[in-house]
Parts: structure tokens; sequence; C-alpha cells
């Protein structure tokens, strides 16, 4: 996407304003927000709005460049969002509803955001039939793991052996964003392309369409089929 150059706003905040006659003042203190108007290339899409932070960053070699800033631009929030997934039409409506939910708030808290992408996992589980409680020694509903419903999914399905080590990676991410430190934006995009690749391997058909051609072609040792 690219924006609209009439549609760039851009305002230094009043506090930001405030400090420039501190005697200790730089640059870096600077501080605005923007919002700009993006469309796409192909011109088949609906314009996005974006918002955002602005401010003011220290770049090259001071001592040969002398002091250089450049300003960087920060987004908090896309709408309508942006899609995360390249598979979408490919995965469970559960699935997808709650990765979309993620592409809301991304920017914003990634925190949050790795909580959404990790449930999708569960309903991933979930669509794939792998149980979610067992009976406790009292026999009342015990929740499995993830964790265990991963490798439990791994060892019924072989076949996608290769997408249950990408959610596995995905559910670790996941659990950064719920118990440990803040991530950035760019931590839970890793985890959402693991997810995306890991539902194409399970729900895309060209997949096993390849594997199964390129088996028919190593049985016939090259020859030509009849």
């Amino acid at each position: 996407m690219q924006p609209v150059p009439e549609s760039f706003v851009e305002e230094e905040r009043v506090t930001s304003k405030s400090r420039h006659n501190h005697e200790a003042w730089e640059p870096e203190w600077i501080q605005g927000d923007f919002l700009c108007i993006l469309t796409c290339r192909k011109g088949t899409c609906d314009h996005v709005r974006v918002v955002g932070h602005s401010a003011v960053e220290a770049t090259g070699n001071w001592e040969w460049e002398g002091e250089q800033y450049e300003q960087r631009l920060t987004p908090t929030m896309f709408f309508p969002a942006l899609p995360l997934l390249q598979s979408r039409p490919l995965c469970p409506k559960e699935v997808g509803e709650r990765v979309d939910i993620a592409a809301k708030i991304i920017w914003l808290d990634p925190n949050s955001a790795a909580n959404r992408i990790r449930s999708a996992v569960e309903a991933l589980m979930d669509e794939q039939g792998i149980i979610r409680y067992k009976p406790d020694r009292r026999g009342k509903p015990s929740r499995i793991s993830l964790d265990q419903r991963i490798s439990t999914f791994k060892a019924a399905l072989p076949e996608h052996a290769g997408a249950a080590d990408l959610l596995l990676a995905v559910k670790w991410i996941g659990n950064r964003g719920s118990h440990e430190d803040l991530l950035r934006s760019r931590d839970v995009l890793d985890g959402v392309e693991f997810l995306d690749h890991a539902l194409s391997l399970i729900y895309e058909t060209n997949h096993d369409d390849i594997k199964k051609r390129a088996a028919d072609v190593t049985a016939r040792r090259g020859r030509p089929s009849s």
C-alpha cells in the first residue's frame, strides 16, 4: 500500500513543544502524532486509515557526518484492519475470526494480539478433533495444555508434523505475550507467519498433490507415465 500524499497530517504534541526551551533540549525529544490514508497499488481495495506516533531519531555516523536526524513513524491502528493471513480463505471460521481480532490490536497492544493468535491455535486443535479436556482423578474435566494438544495432533497426524512444529512456536510467542515481557509487533508477526504457513500445510490440497506427483515420478524413476 502507498500513502495518499495530500492526506498525511503530522503534528508535534503540545507537551513536546513546551520542552523546546529547556537548556538540554535535543531534537530526539520531539514527539508527535500522525494520520494518513493508504491506497492499494492494485486500485481494487478500499482505502485504509492509519494513525500513530511520530518521533525523531539520530542517524548516521556522527564522527564523520555530523548530527543527522530522521523522523520515525510508528503505526498504532489501521482501519479497516490489515489482513494478516494469506491462507484466510482456507482456515476454519473460528480460527480466522480470532486472527482477525489480533489484526485490530497488533500495533496498539502486541501482547494481547499474541494471546489471540495463541487462542487461534487452540481453535485449530478443536477443529482437528484434538480434545481440550480429560477427566481428572475425581472424574471432573481437567484442561489439557496446548503443548500436549499439539503433541497429540503431531502423533495422530504425522503427515502434519511440520505444521505441528510451527504451531508450537506460535504457542511460545503467545505464552510470552500472556506471562512475560512486552512483545513487539514484529514478534507477533513472526507468530502470524508461522500460523499462516501451518494452515497452508494443513488445508492447502496442492501440497498433497505435489507430494503424490513427486512420489509417482520417483516410483517410475523419471520414466513417462503410461
